[in-house]
This record gives C-alpha cells, sequence and structure tokens, in this order.
C-alpha cells in the first residue's frame, strides 16, 4: 500500500455572527444555528476531463482501499478586511 501525504490550507467566508464551536474545534455554529466543518474529502471521476466527479463516502473510499486519515484539524474564526 501506498501514502500520499499532503497539506491542504484556505478560507471560506461565512456570514456575520457565525461562532466557532466550543464543543468541536473544527467546527463553526452559522448565525440560524447550523454546524459547519470544512472537511478533506476523497473525490473521484472516470477521467480529469469527465466532469463528473463526486466526493466518495468513507465507506465507498474503503472499498476502493483509500483511507483517509486527517492527523490535525482545526478552525480559526476571524473577521475579513477588505
Amino acid at each position: 500500500m501506498k501514502e500520499i501525504s499532503f497539506t491542504l490550507a484556505g478560507t471560506c467566508l461565512v456570514p456575520d455572527g457565525t461562532t466557532e464551536s466550543e464543543e468541536f474545534p473544527n467546527h463553526v455554529v452559522l448565525p440560524g444555528g447550523q454546524i459547519i466543518s470544512i472537511q478533506p474529502v476523497v473525490e473521484m471521476g472516470s477521467d480529469p476531463d469527465a466532469g463528473d466527479y463526486r466526493d466518495l463516502t468513507y465507506d465507498e473510499a474503503a472499498a476502493l482501499g483509500i483511507y483517509l486519515e486527517c492527523s490535525e484539524r482545526s478552525v480559526n474564526l476571524g473577521d475579513r478586511s477588505c
């Protein structure tokens, strides 16, 4: 079995009033009370140009011998300066 090492970093704009979850470090609470988290996913498509990519569930990935393991996840909520 081979291993892919990866690092993901980026930003995601959310509405004012969004707060960090006190219970889970990688979750935020939207003003309406919904919980969101930014997750790495495994996408699969029939070929690079097909446009049919979709997220695999963990079970679908495992059935293909793909096991996604995240060693660290966190979010930092801050104000965006224009």
